[in-house]
């Protein structure tokens, strides 16, 4: 079983990643940049 993200933004469009430290590195970045976005994650 592998978790996977899921990142949604507007602007960008919709990630799908396997690592947690991406996943958590990007919404960082969204949120430092002023982006809104949608995230969930779901196991494969």
């Amino acid at each position: 079983m592998r978790t996977l993200y899921r990142i949604t933004s507007n602007e960008h469009g919709v990630f799908l990643l396997k690592r947690r430290k991406i996943a958590k590195a990007l919404r960082w970045w969204l949120r430092e940049n002023g982006y809104i976005y949608n995230s969930t994650h779901f196991f494969n």
